[in-house]
C-alpha cells in the first residue's frame, strides 16, 4: 500500500530536523517497505494556520508497505519525538477551532492507498490535504497522478486549483 508521508520543520536547525526525521523514517522501515523510499524535494513555506517569523521546510515520503496505517502513524509519532518534538495535545481556541503553532518536526500521514479511515487517531486522507499548497507542491512532485480518494481528483489538479486561486 503506498502510504504518502508529509514532513515539516519550522523551529531550529530546519534542515537537520528534517534530516533526522528521514533518517529516522529509514530506518524504522526497513524491510518493512517494497521498495526504496521516494523523497520529494525540500520546500520552503510560509507558516499555515498562525503566523510566524520562522518559515517551514517541508518534504514529502512515499512508501509502499502492508503495515496498518494506525501502525505507521503511532511510528511517526515515536520518530518526531525522537527528533525532539514534544506535544502537549491539540489546543482550541475558545470558538473550538485548532491552533497550529511552530514545531520542530511535525510528520502528517496525507494518504494511505485510497483507503478512506476515520478513526480516534487518524483520518486518512488528510482533512485539509486539498486546501494547502505546501502539502501539495511536495506530493505532487512525487505522485502527481496519485487521486486523492474523496475528491476523485490527482495531486496536480488539487494543485493547479489552488495555486489558480
Amino acid at each position: 500500500m503506498w502510504t504518502y508521508l508529509l514532513l515539516g520543520s519550522n523551529m531550529g536547525d530546519r534542515e537537520k530536523n528534517l534530516s533526522e526525521a528521514v533518517r529516522l523514517i529509514n530506518e524504522a522501515f526497513e524491510g518493512l517497505v517494497h521498495s526504496p523510499i521516494i523523497h520529494s524535494s525540500v520546500y520552503e513555506t510560509e507558516a499555515w494556520g498562525f503566523e510566524s517569523d520562522d518559515k517551514f521546510l517541508n518534504q514529502a515520503l512515499a512508501l509502499d508497505t502492508d503495515i496498518d496505517a494506525e501502525l505507521i502513524m503511532r511510528m511517526c509519532l515515536i520518530i518526531e519525538k525522537q527528533v525532539g518534538r514534544v506535544r502537549y495535545g491539540m489546543n482550541f481556541d475558545p470558538k473550538g477551532n485548532r491552533i497550529y503553532e511552530s514545531r520542530i518536526i511535525d510528520i502528517d500521514m496525507m494518504l494511505y492507498g485510497d483507503e478512506i479511515i476515520d478513526s480516534e487517531i487518524l483520518k486518512i486522507p488528510h482533512p485539509r490535504l486539498h486546501e494547502r499548497e505546501f502539502a501539495l507542491l511536495p506530493l505532487t512532485e512525487i505522485a502527481p497522478e496519485v487521486k486523492h480518494p474523496v475528491l476523485q481528483k490527482s495531486m496536480r489538479e488539487l494543485l493547479e486549483e489552488i495555486s489558480s486561486k
